[in-house]
């Protein structure tokens, strides 16, 4: 039985240099790719909860707005149900007269977060994105509400003096509305707080 001879291989230093140099540039670049991917992952997650954070401060901002407006417009509502009652006949009505000089609203329910939210960027677990929605959307109805009062005192129909009893009950039920809406959305901002803004 005949031996095959043995085959001896060497590596000249050249050849080392360059494979050593080779391994150190793969892994360079392969450090750069994960560094970028791991800034990138840090500053997404940055950015997601600076959203949520501005989100909640913003739905906070907006309780308490509403909480300061929803007892005036009881009272508002209130006062023109109990004139109803009486049954004031015919004759102007004016609306002034149940408001102080804030009118019927003067400030804003802001929604600057949800849009940010909504140009992306932000990546929300679902839940609490479909909660945030919920929010926001529900605060639109408050929005038109307050939007349908305001064009109400604005009309001309208003300063019609035959048109007196009409526009009382009109107004009635339009504050009466904007109350029952602010009601609802104050108990939908609680809860999202709770829920959201409770620590984990």
């Amino acid at each position: 039985m005949t031996k095959l001879p043995l085959v001896r291989w060497t590596l000249s230093r050249r050849v080392v240099d360059h494979s050593v140099q080779g391994v150190l540039i793969f892994a360079s670049v392969f450090l750069a790719f994960w560094l970028n991917d791991y800034r990138g992952a840090v500053a997404e997650r940055q950015a997601t909860d600076d959203a949520l954070v501005a989100i909640i401060n913003e739905v906070e901002t907006n309780q308490e707005v509403l909480a300061r407006w929803a007892p005036y417009h009881a009272e508002i509502s209130q006062g023109v149900e109990a004139e109803l009652a009486e049954d004031p006949g015919p004759g102007p009505f004016n609306p002034y007269a149940f408001m102080d000089d804030r009118g019927i609203f003067r400030e804003i329910l802001t929604s600057d977060s949800w849009e940010v939210m909504r140009q992306g960027g932000v990546r929300l677990d679902l839940e609490t994105r479909l909660a945030v929605n919920r929010v926001f959307q529900q605060q639109e109805y408050v929005d038109r509400a307050v939007r349908a009062t305001v064009d109400f005192l604005y009309s001309r129909e208003l300063f019609d003096p035959e048109r007196g009893e009409e526009n009382r009950v009109i107004f009635y039920r339009l504050v009466t509305d904007l109350h029952a809406q602010e009601e609802a959305m104050l108990e939908t901002y609680r809860r999202f707080l709770e829920v959201v803004a409770a620590p984990s």
